[in-house]
């Protein structure tokens, strides 16, 4: 009766730690199973970091950068304490820059993966362009001046290879627009498109790392989106 008692407690043993595993495994597959085989350690973008589409964490960086006020703003006063200003949940959003050269240091928590916009444009149906008023008025806005851009990406010394091939798009989301917002446009809820090129790296392990982006756009068509810009963001990962 012993022997059968110590049969069955080590066979629920067993089997528990199998669950775990399994359970283990599979969150491990939920966030890093869309991995691109092209770059490792970058997330597709047909890939679902965390379970959510990558489209939809497009949104969601759109979304942080409006909201935050324009004094205090990353993109244009970047301090290194105002790279933690409302982050929260899995990924870490960074805001890039439109013009000239500027480096920057972020201490970001481990287990974060990274987003980074390197060409994008997001536009959205204010009632102040009439030619945003309709869905497929949104998406000529988002896309335009993207495809006039030449992209360079580098993480730890290591180019990020076919940039082209990771442009993408959100799909339609509303965003909240407060009244100071750093592109000084009327506030309100409104649709929304996003469209561009981001680099959205996986959890980086602990220490300083180096993520490096160029990009130059010449448009001929609407010359005015034309700029260049070298961002290089130290990295330094706490455990």
């Amino acid at each position: 009766m012993n022997d059968f008692k110590y049969l069955k407690w080590n066979l629920l043993f067993i089997i528990t730690l199998n669950i775990t595993a399994i359970l283990s495994n599979a969150l491990s597959f939920n966030i890093f199973v869309n991995a691109d085989n092209l770059n490792p350690g970058i997330y597709s973008k047909d890939s679902k970091p965390f379970g959510i589409p990558y489209g939809d964490w497009l949104a969601r960086w759109n979304q942080w950068f409006i909201q935050i006020p324009t004094a205090i703003h990353p993109r244009e006063y970047y301090t290194p304490e105002r790279c933690v200003i409302d982050q929260s949940g899995p990924v870490w959003f960074l805001a890039d820059v439109l013009k000239g050269k500027e480096e920057r240091t972020c201490t970001i928590p481990a287990g974060k993966a990274i987003l980074l916009p390197i060409l994008s444009n997001s536009c959205w149906n204010d009632n102040t362009d009439p030619l945003q008023a309709t869905d497929q008025g949104l998406i000529n806005c988002a896309t335009s001046g993207n495809e006039h851009g030449v992209k360079r990406a580098i993480i730890d010394g290591r180019e990020i290879k076919n940039l082209d091939s990771y442009r993408t798009q959100s799909p339609f989301f509303n965003i909240t627009v407060p009244k100071d917002n750093v592109f000084n446009n009327v506030p309100g809820v409104w649709k929304a498109k996003i469209d561009g090129f981001f680099v959205f790296l996986e959890p980086l392990s602990p220490g300083i790392h180096t993520l490096h982006t160029t990009v130059s756009v010449l448009n001929p068509i609407q010359p005015q989106l034309n700029y260049a810009a070298d961002l290089t963001y130290h990295l330094i990962i706490k455990p």
